[in-house]
C-alpha cells in the first residue's frame, strides 16, 4: 500500500482530534477486497487502517464497487448493531481511507461451538428486522442485479457448468424478488462475523444494501454441512423472526441456488483462498432441483 507514515499520522491526528507520536504498521493477517493494516498508535492503542481508494480490485465484480458504500454504513447506518467503532474516515478525491475498532475474536469459521454460529443467525434476524435504512450509495439486490449473475456465470464459468439452470434461476429470482426487503450485509459470510466471547460482530460492510434478507441467511449457511447443525442455525434465525411467510424454506432455497451463481458468475481471475474453497456448481444443481420441485 503506498500510503506514507506522514500522511497515515496526519489523518490519524485529524481523526482522533488531537497530535499523535509513532505508528507502527503490519499487514492485517486476513484476506479482504482491499488493502488492510494494523496500526498500533503511540497513546491509543491498535486500531485497523482499511484503504477503500478507488483502484481496480480483480476479486470484485466493478459493479458492486462503490468506496463511499461502507464510509457511509459506518458513519450513518450502523448505530446500535455492534460492529466495530469508527474513528475516523478520509474522503477526498482518489482517496477514501477508513480507521476502525480493532476487533478481538475470531472468524465465525473458526468457531466450534455451535453456539456462535446460532447467535449469529439471531443477530442476522436482529439486523433484518430494523427499519429499512435511507442510504445513497447502498446495493439494491433486486431482480435486475440478482439476474445479472446468471449472465456473466454463463459467460465466464466452464462450459456447460450452467447448462439447465435458466429456468430454475429464474424462478428463484421471483421468489427473492417477492420477499420482504431488509438491511442486508451483503455478504454474511462466516469470514465476516468476528465472534468474541458471547460478542457477534460483523465486519467488511462493502456491499451493505436493500434486499431479501434470505440472502444473507443463505450464505451464512453455505458449504458443507451436517444437517441438523445448518437446521439449528436456521431455526435460531426463524425464532429471533416468527412472522415470516409460510414459503420461508422454499424462498432460502432459492436463495442458496443464487449464491451459488453469484460464486459461479463471481470472476475468471480469482480464486477463494483454499480454507473457503467450493464447489458452488455441484450447490447450484441441488438447489435448482429443489426450486422446481
Amino acid at each position: 500500500m503506498l500510503v506514507s507514515d506522514s500522511d497515515l499520522r496526519l489523518a490519524i491526528s485529524a481523526a482522533l482530534g488531537r497530535p499523535i507520536g509513532g505508528i507502527e504498521r503490519r499487514p492485517w493477517p486476513y484476506r479482504s477486497s482491499v488493502p488492510m493494516e494494523k496500526l498500533t498508535v503511540v497513546g491509543h492503542g491498535p486500531l485497523l487502517f482499511k484503504d477503500l481508494s478507488p483502484r481496480t480490485r480483480p476479486c470484485r465484480p466493478d459493479f458492486m464497487i462503490d468506496p463511499l458504500r461502507e464510509v457511509e454504513a459506518y458513519q450513518s447506518l450502523l448505530a446500535g448493531l455492534d460492529t466495530p467503532a469508527l474513528y475516523g474516515a478520509v474522503v477526498q478525491p482518489g482517496r477514501v481511507w477508513l480507521f476502525l475498532e480493532l476487533v478481538d475474536g475470531i472468524p465465525l469459521w473458526q468457531a466450534e461451538a455451535p453456539d456462535a454460529w446460532e447467535a449469529a443467525a439471531r443477530w442476522l434476524a436482529r439486523l433484518h428486522a430494523r427499519a429499512l435504512p435511507d442510504g445513497s450509495h447502498l446495493l439494491h439486490y433486486d431482480a435486475g442485479y440478482l439476474r445479472r449473475w446468471l449472465e456473466r456465470a454463463d459467460a465466464i464459468a466452464p462450459a456447460g457448468t450452467v447448462a439447465g439452470l435458466r429456468s430454475p434461476v429464474l424462478r428463484a429470482v421471483e421468489r427473492l424478488s417477492c420477499w420482504p426487503r431488509a438491511f442486508v450485509h451483503g455478504e454474511y459470510y462466516p469470514s465476516n462475523v468476528l465472534v468474541h466471547g458471547a460478542r457477534i460482530r460483523p465486519v467488511d460492510w462493502e456491499t451493505g444494501g436493500i434486499g431479501p434478507g434470505l440472502l444473507d441467511l443463505a450464505a451464512l449457511t453455505a458449504g458443507v454441512w451436517e444437517p441438523m447443525r445448518q437446521a439449528r442455525i436456521v431455526a435460531a434465525y426463524r425464532d429471533e423472526l416468527p412472522a415470516l411467510p409460510d414459503d420461508f424454506e422454499a424462498v432460502l432455497d432459492a436463495a442458496r441456488l443464487l449464491v451459488a451463481v453469484q460464486w459461479l458468475g463471481w470472476s475468471q481471475t480469482w480464486s477463494p483462498p483454499p480454507e473457503h474453497r467450493h464447489d458452488w456448481a455441484a450447490d447450484a444443481r441441488t438447489y435448482a432441483a429443489r426450486v422446481v420441485a
